[in-house]
């Protein structure tokens, strides 16, 4: 286990069991100066990287967590500033804060800002700082590690821990970008001022996280076009980046008061993390759903699993999957609960259908169904073709009801599935890719592959919804699944609301009868 210590009332813990990797033979002894051309305190000669815990009030925290890593030519750290400053006013947002002091240059005086400016530009500087930029950006990504594995010691939420870095910082910050793993992707980040040059940009992976970028263009050291060219990379990528420009506020700006708009740069800050939902805390109601990933085929599938009371494990439960819709998708690993994951929380369906529930969620780029749409018109015009390949998401969400299945105590002929909209359209075609598998299926608002769908679903018995005045997923295309079951002798039911929208869903999970239904199936 990693030491522990507590520092002026915050917990500080050391990054690393034994020593460091890459710099196991420095000895120097880390130190501060609070007199210096920078004017604020600095940390230097850092060897042992560490993390100063801010923790909101009991009661604030809303799962978010970022890991701060202040600037300093990686020769020092501005720790105040751009540290220590910056935590304190988020954790007022309910954000828990981890402020990294990682390894910087070895200082030979006691006073490291006076070195730096005597050997800026020479080569000796840049070769100590090639030396230790791979070091610094590697304690930032062990940082990422340590807080996820440690998640719910700080009551954070794995998949909403970020982090945010100032002008060295802001290199830690952008080199975790690339070449992560599961366990220290940074799910958000925010490079503010970077030294961040053309050259280190990496390969952008699908599923890189959203970025904040921060810098002014008069930055005194010509840094701005370096977050210009982040900022691009993301774009040119698709995927979702925010950059503020300022006019004027230098380098170095930080917490600090120059009168500037950059003064408030943190609230422009607070602003896209509340726009990311970030700054929301999750609904306690759903909490009983345990937040687990799936991982396939080098994917990863985010779900939540609800189990049954006094689970044991010497019985046998029904397994339903859930499958929600295309307003849902994303990574957060929450939004996917918004529709019918209550249904199986409330006491009397826990009491009288005690089952194991697991709810997956899409990711942004992807979909569950092989379908093609076209949304210039209302309703929609889709179209479905089981003969292309399937959904990755799709494979991955049975491939999973299939592990948990032959890992936990499921009644093997009591699966079932349902799914709304997009998910209703992933719970046909599952039945047509899976025919083994469900004994049951509830698609509401959706449709399939009429032509391909064929005698392979007979065993499962179909209860299909759909409004009739839905606006976007055209009734018809309940109206023509139901008749190819019918076609087929498929067992089915079919309820169609008068008058009612895209919406059904909130019909069909309403309807008294929705949970006995599916639980009357077997398969033989």
């Amino acid at each position: 286990m990693c030491v522990v210590t507590c520092v002026a009332q915050q917990k500080v813990i050391q990054l690393y069991d034994g020593l460091p990797p890459g710099s196991e033979s420095w000895t120097w002894s880390e130190a501060e100066n609070d007199s210096n051309l920078w004017q604020t305190k600095v940390v230097y000669n850092v060897s042992k990287p560490t993390l100063t815990v801010f923790q909101p009030q009991e009661g604030k925290a809303n799962g978010t967590a970022i890991i701060i890593a202040p600037g300093g030519a990686f020769h020092a750290l501005s720790i105040n500033s751009e540290g220590y400053d910056a935590a304190k006013w988020l954790i007022e947002k309910g954000v828990t804060c981890f402020v990294l002091k990682y390894r910087v240059a070895r200082s030979f005086t006691n006073d490291p800002v006076k070195e730096v400016t005597a050997k800026w530009g020479k080569k000796e500087f840049e070769e100590a700082n090639a030396a230790v930029i791979p070091l610094a950006i590697a304690d930032g990504r062990e940082a990422i590690a340590y807080v996820r594995k440690h998640a719910d010691e700080f009551n954070v939420i794995p998949n909403r821990i970020g982090i945010m870095g100032f002008s060295a910082g802001g290199t830690v910050t952008s080199g975790t970008l690339f070449n992560y793993t599961r366990a220290n992707r940074p799910d958000f980040a925010a490079p503010v001022y970077p030294y961040f040059p053309k050259d280190m940009i990496g390969i952008i992976a699908n599923d890189a996280p959203p970025l904040f970028i921060l810098t002014a263009s008069n930055d005194g050291l010509g840094l701005a076009p370096h977050s210009i060219d982040l900022y691009s990379a993301w774009l040119n990528a698709k995927k979702d980046v925010e950059l503020h420009m300022y006019a004027r506020g230098d380098h170095g700006f930080g917490m600090r008061t120059q009168n500037l708009p950059t003064d408030k740069w943190i609230e422009r800050f607070a602003e896209w993390l509340d726009v990311q939902g970030l700054l929301k805390a999750p609904d306690a109601t759903l909490k009983p759903y345990l937040r687990k990933e799936f991982e396939l085929s080098g994917n990863t599938l985010p779900y939540r699993i609800l189990y049954p009371d006094n689970y044991d494990k010497t019985k046998k439960y029904p397994l339903i999957l859930l499958l929600h819709g295309g307003g849902e998708r994303g990574n957060d690993n929450e939004e996917q609960l918004m529709h019918g994951a209550r249904l199986f929380l409330k006491d009397e369906n826990r009491k009288a259908y005690p089952a194991i529930i697991l709810v997956p969620q899409c990711p942004d780029d992807s979909y569950w169904a092989a379908a093609k749409i076209d949304r210039s018109t209302n309703p929609f015009n889709i179209s479905f073709d089981y003969n292309a390949p399937p959904q990755w998401p799709l494979v991955a969400a049975n491939e999973l009801v299939k592990k948990i299945a032959s890992e936990e105590a499921v009644d093997k002929s009591r699966i079932y599935i349902t799914g709304l909209s997009m998910g209703a359209m992933g719970t046909f075609e599952s039945v047509y890719r899976y025919p083994d598998l469900y004994a049951a299926a509830l698609p509401i608002c959706g449709g399939g592959d009429t032509k391909l769908y064929d005698k392979r679903v007979k065993k499962t018995a179909f209860w299909i919804f759909h409004g009739a005045a839905d606006a976007v997923v055209d009734v018809k295309l309940s109206r023509e699944m139901l008749a190819k079951l019918k076609s087929l002798k498929v067992k089915n039911k079919y309820s169609e609301y008068p008058g009612v929208n895209h919406n059904s869903w909130e019909n069909a999970f309403a309807d008294p009868t929705f949970l006995a239904w599916m639980f009357g199936h077997k398969r033989k």
